[in-house]
């Protein structure tokens, strides 16, 4: 459907589907901070990348074993084209965490935010070279609102353009496919089995990663054990699985393609959003002048892209009854 369209139910149903997406990815910032920071208190020593390793193997596992339990659909759909589309969803979703994670080793996390905002960019870009066509001047609008304010909520990004900027961009692109992809693949495919096999996926191609950071790290067997064992380990995991990972992902596949791929990514922009509120109510983080600027600049994107084809579908109803 257009979006100059005007709004349907299912479409503002599908809209706020995706912004409760947000609100749980915002929790995940929180999350993975904490399941990374349990090594020192669990083993007595930081354990580097193997932590997130970790922590991204059982957060997709444990998510492929309970959708599986859980929602019968998941299991009764698992066909050839399910497993082609999950590999395709799964691999982008595992590349861009992966290219994240490594570009993560060389800048700040106020910069890997904004490079991977330009996701929204990215989204409507490639949108409008797979249709051949320039995307409606409001998704623009908001697209660009959108990748300013995901840029500026943690403060001005200082930008030198090395290895982990180039790296965090290939994320931004990564992801950016990604939500194209999920539009055209659960369109054709039932949402549930593919977002299975996805998680599947994803774990299986996390293994040799956590294998060889293992290996890099040195990292014992008691000390995975001591780790799996912690509190501050398992309850953010289960946190990441169950919600962020179970719910979150499934509400995306089930409902994106109700939206146009740029509206979607303009919605899933407001992450940032969340994560600092998220991160100043459990102490962590503290109100400024650019958590104003950015989150304003975020919200004022997704409320012209939300209502600007609204109005626009209004304005030529009146002009038709007028003429």
């Amino acid at each position: 459907m257009s979006s100059a369209h005007v709004t349907s139910p299912q479409e503002r149903k599908a809209a706020l589907a995706l912004l409760a997406v947000t609100f749980i990815w915002g929790l995940t910032f929180v999350w993975m901070k904490q399941a990374i920071d349990a090594d020192v208190p669990a083993v007595g020593r930081d354990l580097g990348a193997f932590s997130i390793a970790l922590f991204l193997v059982l957060r997709f596992g444990l998510a492929a074993i309970v959708l599986a339990l859980v929602v019968p659909s998941a299991r009764r759909g698992l066909d050839a084209r399910a497993w082609r589309g999950g590999t395709w969803l799964g691999g982008l979703l595992f590349g861009g965490f992966l290219l994240q994670m490594w570009g993560l080793e060389g800048v700040s996390p106020a910069v890997s935010a904004f490079l991977t905002s330009l996701y929204v960019v990215f989204t409507a870009l490639l949108s409008a070279a797979h249709a051949q066509k320039p995307p409606h001047p409001v998704l623009v609008v908001g697209a660009l609102l959108a990748t300013f304010g995901g840029a500026f909520i943690g403060g001005p990004p200082q930008l030198t353009f090395g290895l982990g900027e180039w790296l965090t961009v290939g994320c931004a692109l990564v992801f950016a496919v990604h939500i194209l992809a999920t539009d055209r693949i659960t369109k054709s495919v039932a949402p549930m089995p593919v977002t299975f096999t996805s998680f599947a996926v994803v774990t299986l191609a996390a293994l040799p990663l956590l294998v060889l950071f293992a290996a890099r790290e040195h990292v014992t067997a008691s000390e995975t054990l001591a780790l799996l064992g912690s509190r501050g380990f398992l309850v953010p995991l289960a946190g990441s699985s169950l919600l962020a990972t179970v719910v979150a992902i499934s509400l995306m596949n089930v409902f994106q393609r109700e939206l146009d791929p740029v509206r979607a990514a303009i919605l899933y922009a407001l992450e940032p959003v969340w994560a600092a509120v998220i991160s100043i109510g459990v102490g962590t983080d503290t109100f400024d002048r650019w958590l104003w600027i950015g989150g304003g600049a975020l919200l004022a994107g997704n409320v012209i892209a939300e209502l600007g084809p609204l109005l626009a579908r209004r304005r030529a109803e009146r002009s038709g009854a007028g003429s």
